[in-house]
């Protein structure tokens, strides 16, 4: 049995009338409940297009009958004036959220995708990755030259341990497990996305990711790799922790930031200096390390 399709909640009043008396019929159409009115020119005509809910369908569209019929009394150019009532199709947003996360390749070896798209490429680890309230869903330039840096860095074959600071959807702590580094830790300040991490690694079977809520502060131990994901002002202000996480020999990664930063946050880490710069529209990712 077919399942009837949903009531429209809004219909729009479509008017056609000449150019003379369209502002008029416009100020009535406000007057008579329409949130707004579109107008557009064509040709000869003037069309006017009126949002309004459709519970008042019936009364709106009397009263501009009326409306009409004793304007063209007086101006004689709104005779012939045609009215109609045009549902306002349902949108399916659910449908358009699909259709903007879409699978996305990065780098030589990585793959982002959501659940509802999942291919199997040859040669890619595939990171499944729910969109939801965290950050991190491989759309966004950071999140993937973060990912790119990642890739870089395991490449050199000297990254045994990763710390992920701002992990949102665990993605980034996923590629760092996925691409075989034996320890990695993935934290967040934000524990309300936490959770959504820890779906995000299990779906993946990277459950062995280290998954803490809290201040970066409260990580014990050094790592061969940090990625930090942030804002400017957050990269600037934990400098001092970010440096003291990276190991002897190790690196770190930071993005989130824009050209213009730049300076400040190299000001911030003395004794650094950045070996590679990625860039992605407005977007700037360093990956940093110590002076020898």
């Amino acid at each position: 049995m077919a399942v009837p399709a949903p009531s429209p909640v809004w219909i729009t009043i479509r008017v056609e009338v000449a150019p003379e008396v369209a502002d008029a019929v416009a100020n009535f159409l406000l007057e008579a409940g329409a949130s707004g009115v579109l107008t557009e020119a064509n040709g000869a005509r003037t069309r006017l297009e009126a949002p309004v809910p459709a519970a008042a369908e019936a009364q709106v569209v009397a009263a501009v009958e009326r409306y009409l019929t004793s304007l063209g009394e007086i101006a004689p150019a709104a005779r012939g004036a045609t009215l109609a009532a045009v549902p306002v199709p349902v949108v399916d947003w659910q449908a358009l959220w699909r259709q903007h996360h879409r699978p996305v390749a990065v780098g030589r070896r990585l793959l982002v995708a959501p659940p509802w798209d999942v291919p199997r490429p040859a040669g890619r680890e595939v990171l499944v990755i729910e969109p939801g309230m965290a950050f991190g869903t491989g759309q966004h330039a950071t999140t993937r030259a973060c990912l790119e840096a990642i890739e870089a860095a395991v490449g050199t074959g000297q990254v045994r341990s990763a710390l992920d600071v701002g992990t949102g959807s665990g993605v980034l702590a996923l590629a760092l497990a996925r691409l075989g580094v034996e320890r990695v830790v993935a934290l967040d300040t934000d524990p309300a996305v936490v959770p959504l991490a820890r779906a995000n690694l299990a779906r993946n079977g990277a459950a062995r990711v280290a998954l803490l809520a809290g201040p970066l502060a409260a990580v014990r131990g050094r790592f061969d790799l940090v990625v930090a994901n942030l804002l400017a002002d957050a990269i600037v202000a934990e400098a001092g922790a970010l440096a003291r996480a990276v190991g002897p020999g190790g690196r770190l990664v930071v993005s989130g930031l824009v050209a213009e930063q730049l300076p400040a946050v190299r000001a911030a880490y003395p004794g650094w200096r950045v070996t590679e710069t990625r860039a992605e529209g407005a977007w700037r990712t360093l990956t940093l390390v110590r002076e020898p």
